[in-house]
């Protein structure tokens, strides 16, 4: 287990355990070489301590990090006062942990995998619809993305002076303190 998963974990930990503890703010490099910051649902960790995300293949994000694959996580722990950036690469996941993932989600969960294309114009339709839908294989639409961190960084916001190391992956994890 990398270092810094212990940290990160124990700052989950202190998080209610409502939905918006899982919420990251995911950014990657558009197609025109600027910043894109959206957040995204963290699902959990791979055997490899890859964070996992689902995400939509129609998307930009998609297309985006087919493109440039480097990213970097932001996520603020409010009750436990810290805030990981995490920086590595991404890769989308074809093996058996789609439909792993995918068979864990409810039916409606399922049916917004068929909605139409993520960030083109609304139309209101009553067949844009598909919650009520069963949904009985998975969606071409659904892809499990995978970060690999190479790069850690937590920012202990205690008073009166805030505490920060990194964590940085070259053959093993070399932490060191730095200054906030």
């Amino acid at each position: 287990m990398p270092p810094w998963l212990i940290h990160l974990k124990s700052a989950q930990r202190k998080e209610p355990r409502n939905g918006s503890s899982r919420w990251v703010q995911l950014a990657t490099i558009a197609t025109d070489n600027t910043p894109r910051v959206r957040t995204v649902v963290f699902r959990g960790w791979s055997e490899f301590y890859e964070m996992e995300i689902f995400t939509d293949k129609r998307s930009q994000k998609y297309q985006e990090l087919n493109l440039n694959n480097k990213v970097e996580i932001c996520w603020l722990f409010s009750k436990a006062k810290c805030q990981f950036r995490l920086r590595g690469k991404s890769r989308f996941d074809v093996s058996k942990d789609n439909a792993r993932y995918w068979d864990q989600l409810t039916e409606y969960s399922k049916s917004m995998w068929n909605w139409p294309c993520p960030g083109e114009k609304y139309i209101n339709n009553k067949n844009n619809d598909d919650s009520d839908l069963k949904i009985d294989v998975m969606s071409k639409n659904f892809s499990l993305l995978k970060i690999e961190f190479d790069y850690v960084d937590q920012l202990i916001l205690t008073k009166p002076t805030h505490h920060r190391k990194r964590w940085i992956r070259k053959e093993e994890w070399i932490e060191e303190r730095i200054n906030p």
